[in-house]
């Protein structure tokens, strides 16, 4: 018993002092957090597309999955900007954690079309992108959860409040937007 409350006690502490390296500066209310995200999807669907890029790079640097991967199409299609094959291929790269067969498309169609030497640059980027943006550095969590009427899980990852209401965003400015 008295190991049990020693490792209850050993746990709260470590918990505690994860939250105490959060800074609130890092901090972002779920629902801004929510809002600004439909916004920008609203912004894209609608096909605003240099208001939706802009809009949607600030989600994406907040770990958004599907938010990157829109974003690295449009890079790649030319919507709201000039093509861009470095930044389209980091972002697909990064918003791939998500584990989709369909995202995973294009990726591959840039590996495969790229050459060597452009790749390697791409590569670069978007292994500097996944230590900025990744499901890691913005303290998300990948899992498969099953669909229903599925039988094939789906791999996603998702936000995660680290305190009560509150999402965590590594870059203080992405905040406070």
């Amino acid at each position: 018993m008295k190991t049990l409350a020693t490792l209850l006690f050993g746990l709260c502490i470590t918990s505690t002092s994860a939250l105490a390296t959060t800074s609130n500066a890092n901090l972002i209310d779920v629902d801004t957090y929510k809002e600004e995200y439909q916004s920008a999807l609203t912004l894209y669907q609608s096909k605003d597309y240099e208001k939706a890029l802009a809009a949607l790079e600030v989600i994406a640097m907040r770990g958004e999955k599907q938010a990157q991967y829109i974003l690295g199409t449009m890079y790649l299609n030319s919507q709201g900007t000039n093509q861009d094959l470095l930044k389209s291929y980091a972002w697909l790269s990064v918003a791939n954690e998500q584990k989709s067969k369909q995202w995973k498309k294009p990726l591959a169609m840039l590996n495969e079309k790229l050459p060597a030497d452009y790749l390697a640059l791409a590569k670069e980027q978007a292994s500097h992108y996944q230590a900025q943006y990744g499901a890691k550095a913005q303290k998300m969590k990948c899992r498969n959860t099953k669909t229903l009427g599925s039988k094939k899980p789906t791999h996603l990852c998702t936000k995660s409040e680290v305190k009560d209401g509150f999402y965590y965003i590594s870059n203080p400015a992405l905040a406070a937007n």
